[in-house]
This record gives C-alpha cells, sequence and structure tokens, in this order.
C-alpha cells in the first residue's frame, strides 16, 4: 500500500460542515498572472525525507512573499507531511497573498473545512477522483469563490478534465505511486494541454531544483511554478528563493 492509500483509508466519511468563513477568497489567477508566478511551498517532510527547517512557517511564507511569490501553497498532512491545518492558518494571519491547501481533498465537507481555516485555494488532484466526484468538488469551490488548483499528471487525468469548468491546472512532474520524477512528462502534459486548449493558466510542480529549470518550462508555455523541496531543503533559503525570483523577472522584462 503506497501512501495515498494509506491517507485515503484515513479520510473521514463526508460529514457536514457549515462554513464559517465568508468573506471572499483571494483570486488565485490574478495574483499568478500579476506577480511572479512562483507559489512557494511549506511542508515539514515528504514520504521519502524530513526537512531541517529552522524559521517558523509564516518566516518562510513571508520570504516567498518579499520576492513577488503569487501565493503559498501548504500541504495539510501530518502522517507523511508533518504539516497541521494551524500551520496553514499561521501563514494566512501572516501574508496577502493567497494560500493553496494542498493535500488530499476527496469530500466537500474537507474543502469547507479548508476555507474556514482561511485557505483561499485547494489542491484536487484529477487521478484520486472520479469525474463525476471531481466534478462536485469543482461547483462546491465555485460557490465558495474559490479558484482551485487541479492537478494532472498523466494523458488519462488531462482526458477526465478535458470538458470541466477548469481554470488553473497544475502538471505534477512526480507520479505518486512511484515518487519518481520525470520533467520530460511534465513537458509532454503541458504540450497536450496547450494542444487541446485545456485550462487557462499552467503551474509546473515538483522536481523543478534549479532556476533554469523555470526558463526550461516557461520557453514551452507555462505560466507559473509551484515549489517547495528545493527552498526547503536549503540552509540558506532566502537565497535561493531571491535567485528563482530574479530568474522570472528577468524573463518578464
Amino acid at each position: 500500500m503506497n501512501f495515498l492509500e494509506i491517507i485515503k483509508e484515513k479520510i473521514e466519511k463526508e460529514k457536514k460542515v457549515k462554513l464559517e468563513r465568508f468573506e471572499k477568497p483571494l483570486p488565485l489567477s490574478d495574483f499568478i498572472v500579476n506577480h511572479s508566478g512562483i507559489i512557494g511551498e511549506f511542508k515539514r517532510g515528504t514520504p521519502k525525507r524530513k526537512f531541517k527547517i529552522e524559521f517558523l512557517p509564516e518566516e518562510i511564507a513571508l520570504i516567498y512573499e518579499k520576492y513577488n511569490f503569487s501565493a503559498v501553497s501548504v500541504v495539510v498532512e501530518s502522517q507523511f507531511f508533518l504539516t497541521t491545518v494551524e500551520d496553514l492558518k499561521r501563514i494566512k494571519s501572516s501574508v496577502s497573498i493567497p494560500v493553496i491547501q494542498k493535500g488530499f481533498i476527496i469530500r466537500e465537507s474537507q474543502i469547507i473545512e479548508a476555507r474556514n481555516n482561511g485557505a483561499d485555494s485547494v489542491l484536487l488532484i484529477a487521478r484520486l477522483l472520479e469525474r463525476e466526484n471531481l466534478l462536485n468538488l469543482l461547483q462546491i469551490c465555485h460557490e465558495l469563490h474559490m479558484e482551485p488548483l487541479v492537478e494532472v499528471f498523466s494523458m488519462e487525468d488531462v482526458e477526465k478534465i478535458s470538458d470541466l469548468p477548469v481554470n488553473i491546472i497544475g502538471i505534477n512532474n512526480r507520479d505518486l505511486s512511484t515518487l519518481e520524477v520525470n520533467l520530460e512528462n511534465g513537458e509532454k502534459i503541458l504540450s497536450l494541454l496547450n494542444k487541446k486548449g485545456i485550462g487557462n493558466l499552467k503551474i509546473i510542480e515538483s522536481g523543478l531544483k534549479k532556476p533554469e529549470d523555470l526558463i526550461r518550462f516557461k520557453r514551452n508555455g507555462a505560466d507559473g511554478f509551484l515549489i517547495g523541496s528545493a527552498f526547503l531543503e536549503d540552509s540558506e533559503i532566502e537565497k535561493k528563493v531571491k535567485k528563482f525570483s530574479e530568474v522570472i523577472e528577468k524573463w518578464q522584462k
């Protein structure tokens, strides 16, 4: 049993959750277009390793904001990623850019809970969801004025979302079953999405280790990037963030 199956087993059955946060969430697409397009991630580990982080979650989020990042992604999962909803709340109270709850959402109640906790957006992983379930979750996001980041990895995922109302698409270079990274696969999926005209904004996720990786995907039509490990494993996180930001700044000029 891989880590995805373990997490799915832990998720509670659908329950009734009332919306308690009524202010309009920040529009993720606007921030992607009008800022650098980089989404910085916070997590304390992955299924493969634990990070030695010397900063508070909000301190890292403020570094991201300082260098014109478009949003902060927070992986809310405690067993494998060692990060909790309290981390998300602390980050949300510290920054003025959108906060995305990244995790493993398969039920409506999880989206409402994410909004109550301050998330402006959520990650929906196409491979975890049947088409009708994904459509239902997209509708819940729409009702809450949240712009979800819909993640694809394979051609099957692309086919699943092809006629759904998806605006922001995350292309994961990592196979969540094996945790192997393949940038060529990401390029192939990006090309396919652009060819079919699916989605308006494409965000490249996982395996982006150096600034040159961003240019590689920018040349192929990527609109943004979600980066976590490359920053969080670096002892000089601000210096690393600055390098990535400067590369995008030069590209945009």
